[in-house]
């Protein structure tokens, strides 16, 4: 009796120690082909964010200018004669808005007066450059209000 479960004991323990002699790790390409998998995927992944992070700018851009227009045509009706202000600062100092914000981008907005009765209002887009195709307006109508 104890010589059998002295050979199955053994015939285990030989049975591990070829399992463990036949096991074998990773092989570099095999590695390399994990990280090339996971790599593309970050980079699909990551467009999409920048993506939607870009989009949310934009609907928080017109957001504000939005409320700049309300703000704008509140210092309207307040004036006598009614005008827009020459500059958004004076909507601070009517108190109208306690500070004139920036774009999500850092950057002022773009205001005009281009008479008493109208005026201009964009931001210039995520390039920060006025001009160009991305500048965005309250309605997308050129910022006319």
């Amino acid at each position: 009796m104890k010589l059998i479960e002295n050979i199955k004991e053994a015939h285990l323990a030989a049975t591990k120690r070829g399992q463990l002699a036949n096991t074998r790790g990773m092989t570099l390409i095999e590695i390399m082909i994990v990280i090339t998998i996971m790599a593309s995927i970050m980079g699909v992944v990551g467009f999409y964010v920048v993506g939607a992070l870009e989009e949310a700018n934009i609907k928080e851009a017109k957001i504000q200018m939005g409320n700049l227009n309300q703000s704008l045509d509140m210092y309207y009706t307040r004036t006598d004669p009614h005008e827009y202000p020459e500059s958004l600062q004076k909507l601070v100092d009517r108190n109208i808005m306690q500070e004139v914000p920036s774009d999500p981008w850092g950057e002022q907005y773009v205001y005009r007066r281009d008479s008493r009765n109208e005026f201009t209002l964009m931001s210039k887009g995520p390039d920060m450059t006025e001009g160009t195709e991305d500048d965005i307006t309250p309605g997308g109508d050129g910022g006319e209000s």
